[in-house]
């Protein structure tokens, strides 16, 4: 879930420094119990120090995949067969956790990332609302024709079409798909990160 550039501890501390009135600093579990889809694995609720509606749309332009519902005032997102939903009232639901040891690990990397979006929303302010409703419209069709379509199977995908269906899921990412790094490349990767990865954090 952390960016690529730069590092997102030193980052972290950075954002921790200059914002520390604004931040969410604990993120406790609530509640834990079996996850339905395999009951060797463990569900969680948890609630964070602060109330997140402020950096919800933000986290939907960055995060490939997501949905956001204002009228719910919730983000789903999924990643590595793990369905993430915030809400803006600061509460926090994850489903096929190993352990707590793991969800506590995984909530710790959340809240750089919800931090990451309380820096952004500091110097950036709120997304303009065309920005969000361009993000909703995107479908698969634009999205799998900013794809190289080589079916070359590098990111272990039958075929471009089925990467283009996993990556508006959030279960593939754009990086998986090597031929995007080609420099011959460039322009469809720059379209693409437009579409569904809008802003950076």
């Amino acid at each position: 879930m952390a960016d690529n550039e730069g590092s997102p501890r030193k980052d972290s501390d950075l954002i921790d420094l200059l914002l520390k009135d604004k931040l969410v600093h604990d993120i406790p579990i609530t509640e834990v119990t079996p996850c339905l889809s395999d009951s060797e694995r463990i569900k969680f609720l948890a609630q964070a120090d602060r109330p997140l509606g402020e950096v919800l749309e933000i986290l939907y332009l960055y995060i490939p995949g997501s949905n956001y519902s204002e009228a719910l005032g919730s983000l789903t997102y999924k990643r590595q067969r793990r369905m993430v939903t915030l809400f803006s009232t600061g509460k926090i639901s994850m489903t096929y956790v190993k352990d707590r040891d793991e969800a506590r690990k995984l909530l710790e990397e959340l809240k750089d990332l919800i931090n990451r979006a309380f820096a952004y929303s500091t110097s950036h302010g709120k997304p303009e609302s065309d920005l969000i409703e361009t993000r909703k419209k995107v479908g698969l069709a634009e999205v799998y024709n900013s794809l190289p379509k080589t079916n070359c199977k590098e990111c272990d995908e039958p075929s471009c079409y089925v990467f283009a269906i996993k990556l508006m899921s959030g279960e593939k990412e754009m990086n998986d798909c090597t031929q995007l790094r080609l420099s011959q490349y460039a322009d469809k990767l720059a379209t693409l990160s437009r579409m569904i990865q809008p802003i950076r954090l």
